[in-house]
């Protein structure tokens, strides 16, 4: 059983979410919006789900911000935007998956449960020590 924190400005789509991964024997909570974040649950979530297009602060500064301050769950961006440069933009944030909407429950349970088992392994691509900042992916 895991803490997951879902976000998307959804109501329908929180609702379905909490539905199948409490079958699955998980706690859920739900947030339609980004600005809603505290950090304490943040820290509370073993896995974050998390909609790209939220008003006022889209998903991926959300993500983004949440890596800066070292939050390390597995997050899984949730979207309708589906394209390459889309993708690579949420992996480069930090995301750890992307699931494009519409979706099947069972592949958003299924993908959460691979998630878990990797819970933890999130490095940073820019490291910084004092001054010193470190570009992991330069030489990508």
């Amino acid at each position: 059983m895991a803490n997951i924190l879902a976000v998307d400005d959804n109501l329908e789509l929180c609702k379905l979410i909490r539905t199948t991964l409490e079958r699955d024997g998980h706690r859920v909570e739900t947030r339609q919006a980004g600005r809603d974040l505290t950090e304490a649950l943040c820290r509370w979530a073993d896995c974050i789900l998390l909609d790209v297009m939220m008003p006022k602060l889209n998903g991926v500064e959300v993500l983004r911000r949440l890596r800066a301050e070292g939050f390390s769950a597995p997050v899984m961006m949730l979207t309708a935007k589906a394209e390459k440069d889309d993708r690579v933009e949420g992996f480069d944030a930090g995301a750890d998956d992307y699931l494009p909407k519409p979706f099947a429950p069972d592949e958003l349970l299924s993908r959460v449960r691979a998630l878990l088992r990797r819970a933890g392994a999130y490095t940073p691509t820019v490291l910084r020590f004092g001054s010193l900042t470190l570009d992991c992916s330069a030489g990508l």
